[in-house]
């Protein structure tokens, strides 16, 4: 069986010892052996942070990647990550749906601003232009607008 150092395990992974440090206190790794009162690890630790490193990047936090390695011990990590990853899909979806609904917004909002306003006492008190602004926003996305 080899074993790493904290160094060696953070310098072959990409990663600063005070990020495996981390990793172990979230739970996220299993307690280090200690030899002469340095962490060491099983050199399986290296696929571990891939995954972890994975997760991370398909947006994952780190309480989520916690429970789902937990139940890798059940035996069926490929359906954990898949059940998983399925809910992170639908998330993401809904996050860009959002994202492009303010998207428009702001492309309205740029548009509109551009125009010139011929209610000029709406223009000196500055009320009936932003509600104006405001609905004409509301009509271009949909939505309600507040005021």
């Amino acid at each position: 069986m080899t074993m790493l150092t904290i160094g060696q395990v953070a310098s072959r992974a990409g990663l600063r010892a005070s990020a495996v440090r981390y990793y172990e206190a979230q739970g996220l790794l299993p307690a280090a052996s200690r030899r002469g009162g340095k962490r060491v690890y099983d050199a399986s630790i290296l696929e571990r942070l891939a995954v972890i490193a994975l997760a991370k990047m398909a947006g994952f936090e780190v309480h989520e990647i916690r429970d789902a390695l937990s139940r890798i011990g059940d035996g069926q990590p490929a359906l954990t990550w898949k059940t998983l990853g399925e809910a992170k899909s639908v998330a993401l979806d809904e996050q860009i749906s959002r994202l492009a609904r303010t998207k428009d917004v702001l492309t309205k909002l740029v548009v509109a601003g551009a125009r010139p306003w011929r209610n000029a006492g709406a223009r000196s008190t500055g009320l009936g232009r932003s509600t104006r602004l405001a609905r004409h926003l509301e009509a271009a996305v949909g939505g309600t607008a507040r005021v």
